[in-house]
């Protein structure tokens, strides 16, 4: 009986996906490795990510330093969110129901609140952005604009995995061409030489721009997983782990760098209007067509993640009332928070830039001892050996509801990082000692994952182990919903 749930996967597919916080079984695993390079190109492939860049020039950092910042950042961020690829084809979940190994099933609802706070401020902004470019391109109309496209976006993501991973592999092609004229453009009509020999260098912008570009990157990781799961189990770590790595650092750094550029080169106009500005002196209409290419751009990575924040949602609720996973309670997750991104579009200061910088740094706190507790437990602790079934068991299985280490790590690792905070709202005596310059992702990775480790190796895994062994008889006898159509 309990096979012919699991067997001929292609038998009584919906058009929209009713997976959500569970497992999915090897037989409805589909996709190649290779998608998920311009997957993950398209997630950064956004003015959004151009933001980014202008942090440092925007302090005084003289050009060279930015390019600098910005690739040492990029690098060390993306290192870490690449490695989180290989967790779901491993496991088959969702990134962040994960965490219920080291923070427990309740425990996890702290992290869980971190990330869908991130993700839906990350929405605020590419709504902002993709309405401000609409804006330029026709009449300016922001306030029916952001509804569309929130709306728009809430569909695609309601439909489900595949059709996000469809459109991002189309988008891509659209958007780099595009922005490949765009930088052509610039790099014609831009002196660079002698923009790169002006400015200095400044230790608080540098590491500013550095920790923007690494918290951009880290800003990833709580969703990796969410996209790589229906991968089939046997995909090579290092294959899906190279891909991720190479799609989502390639257009980081090159639009972090696209957007240094510009405003450095005039730092008068905004750096959409800059963009504009180049592409349509290069080639006439090519700065409206990078614009209306950005427009649609955010129907990618938007979808992206309204989907993901709403997993992270449903995983913290069930902690506390067990959801049966299935398209309505998605559907539902995913209208409540587009509507809640929708009002904080609203609410949010006509000149976001200033908010955007503010909110990198924050999400930088914040995430960084996860992504350290998560990693050291796949690879150093369990070696990617988990009890699946008792992952997403009620009350969270042989991991309990209060994973005590996981939350001594995060919280010791956050708290050893508040002196070296450099914010406009709080800056800690030791980042006043070093002249504003924030180190505290530096600081925080290493303690948390020290801390982990160590509070790790006196744990009796021996339940864990019984359970692993029964774990393939258990996943089998489960009744999982019919998933979305392959893509």
């Amino acid at each position: 009986m309990h096979e012919q749930h699991i067997s001929e996967p292609d038998a009584g597919r919906s058009r929209v996906e009713t997976h959500s916080t569970d497992y999915i079984p090897e037989s409805e695993r589909h996709g190649t490795v290779w998608q998920q390079a311009p997957f993950w190109f398209m997630i950064n492939a956004n003015v959004t990510t151009a933001l980014t860049g202008v942090v440092g020039a925007a302090l005084g950092l003289s050009l060279g330093w930015c390019l600098v910042a910005i690739l040492v950042g990029g690098l060390f961020g993306t290192f870490f969110t690449a490695f989180h690829a290989a967790q779901g084809p491993q496991l088959g979940l969702p990134q962040m129901i994960q965490s219920r190994v080291q923070f427990g099933s309740r425990g996890l609802v702290i992290p869980l609140a971190v990330v869908v706070f991130v993700q839906c401020g990350f929405g605020v902004f590419y709504v902002i952005l993709g309405a401000d470019s609409l804006s330029e391109i026709t009449t300016p109309n922001n306030g029916l604009y952001e509804p569309l496209i929130c709306a728009a976006a809430a569909v695609i993501a309601i439909v489900g995995h595949d059709l996000v991973h469809r459109i991002q592999r189309w988008l891509s092609l659209l958007v780099l061409m595009s922005f490949t004229l765009v930088t052509v453009g610039v790099l014609t009509q831009v002196d660079m030489p002698s923009l790169l020999s002006t400015g200095s260098f400044q230790w608080t912008a540098f590491l500013a721009q550095f920790g923007a570009s690494a918290a951009y990157q880290i800003a990833i990781a709580p969703m990796v997983s969410d996209f790589t799961r229906y991968l089939p189990r046997k995909t090579g770590t290092n294959k899906v782990v190279t891909m991720v790595f190479l799609g989502s650092l390639t257009s980081a750094t090159w639009l972090e760098l696209l957007g240094a550029t510009v405003t450095t080169a005039m730092p008068k106009l905004d750096t959409v209007a800059a963009i504009r500005h180049y592409g349509d002196a290069f080639l006439s209409g090519l700065g409206w067509i990078t614009l209306a290419v950005t427009v649609v751009s955010m129907l990618g990575v938007l979808p992206a993640t309204f989907y993901s924040a709403a997993i992270n949602a449903l995983s913290a609720l069930d902690a506390f009332r067990p959801i049966r996973p299935s398209a309505r309670s998605r559907v539902v997750a995913v209208s409540v928070l587009t509507a809640l991104t929708y009002a904080a579009t609203v609410a949010i200061p006509e000149h976001y830039l200033g908010s955007f910088s503010g909110f990198l740094a924050l999400l930088s706190y914040l995430l960084l001892p996860w992504t350290a507790v998560n990693l050291i437990d796949f690879y150093v602790v369990r070696h990617s050996s988990y009890a699946i079934a008792e992952i997403i068991a009620p009350h969270g299985g042989v991991y309990g509801r209060w994973g005590t280490r996981g939350l001594v790590s995060y919280a010791l690792g956050l708290a050893a990082m508040v002196p070296f905070f450099s914010t406009t709202l709080f800056t800690g005596p030791l980042a006043h000692a070093l002249d504003g310059a924030d180190i505290s992702p530096l600081i925080g990775l290493p303690v948390s994952s020290l801390c982990y480790w160590m509070l790790m190796r006196g744990a009796d895994l021996t339940t864990e182990r019984a359970a692993i062994a029964l774990d393939q008889d258990r996943l089998l006898a489960l009744r999982p919903p019919l998933s979305a159509p392959t893509g």
